[in-house]
């Protein structure tokens, strides 16, 4: 089975807002951020994952940083 691609995004500003405050559709209610494994085998900390590019990230946080691919979902990171 072909691994689903997904273009990744980081952003100081987002993280600090996810860990803010518990959300409902989070793993047991705590804010987390996630670890995603890249296209070259790098474990990468992950704010945002889309389908496409470009997306929103990029005008919604200052400090937004590509991260390039990802094809694996690892372990969240609390």
């Amino acid at each position: 089975m072909k691994p689903i691609m997904r273009h990744a995004y980081f952003s100081q500003q987002q993280k600090e807002r996810i860990l803010r405050k518990p959300r409902s559709n989070t793993i047991n209610n705590t804010p987390h951020t996630n670890i995603y494994l890249t296209v070259d085998g790098r474990e990468v900390e992950v704010t945002e994952v889309i389908q496409t590019k470009p997306n929103h990230h990029e005008t919604s946080f200052s400090d937004s940083q590509y991260l390039g691919m990802v094809t694996k979902w690892l372990r969240a990171k609390y």
